[in-house]
């Protein structure tokens, strides 16, 4: 049983995740169907509605997340896109090809994106993870007031703690960069 407040709490979170990452890919879906070429997992044919497609799917299941709708199937389709997300990363990882944007920054069309790393493939299977801890049978009670405030704080802390997480990762990815020797 989970306590119906971190339920909550790791719903919202998930649905900010996937709005704003639908966002982002729809906001620059000419760079998103470009990064989602270069992972070369797809045939050329299939990169614009695939890359129409998973912005689409990722508002629909955030809607989902803040609505309540079916939480556990969402919660396993949730799982399953990370998961996918992660294996695409990995593949490409295992091919060497560590230089292309993962598609998932928020940045918009700012170019802001972050290189591939194994660090990616971990988020994604660890909120995938959280995902499935999010669909849980809940506990019996109900949320109080001061339930509500610390939702609040909880989801104001998660959003802080994700953005200093992806921009530590996009840090170490440039200093890496910059150590790679160049001809």
């Amino acid at each position: 049983m989970i306590d119906p407040l971190a339920s909550r709490a790791i719903s919202v979170a998930l649905a900010l995740l996937l709005l704003f990452a639908a966002w982002h890919k729809v906001s620059a879906r000419h760079a998103f169907a470009a990064a989602l070429g270069e992972y070369r997992l797809l045939p050329r044919s299939l990169w614009r509605p695939v890359s129409l497609l998973l912005p689409a799917l990722e508002a629909v299941l955030g809607l989902a997340w803040l609505v309540g709708f079916e939480t556990r199937t969402v919660a396993l389709l949730t799982a399953s896109l990370l998961g996918v997300y992660a294996t695409a990363m990995a593949i490409n990882l295992w091919r060497g090809r560590v230089h292309i944007d993962c598609g998932c920054g928020f940045g918009g069309a700012s170019g802001a994106d972050q290189p591939l790393s194994w660090w990616l493939v971990a988020r994604n299977l660890l909120l995938g993870v959280a995902a499935m801890v999010a669909a849980g049978p809940p506990a019996g009670r109900d949320l109080g007031p001061y339930d509500w405030l610390t939702l609040a704080f909880a989801i104001a802390a998660a959003v802080l703690l994700y953005s200093g997480a992806s921009q530590l990762m996009r840090n170490g990815a440039a200093m890496a960069a910059w150590r790679t020797p160049r001809d």
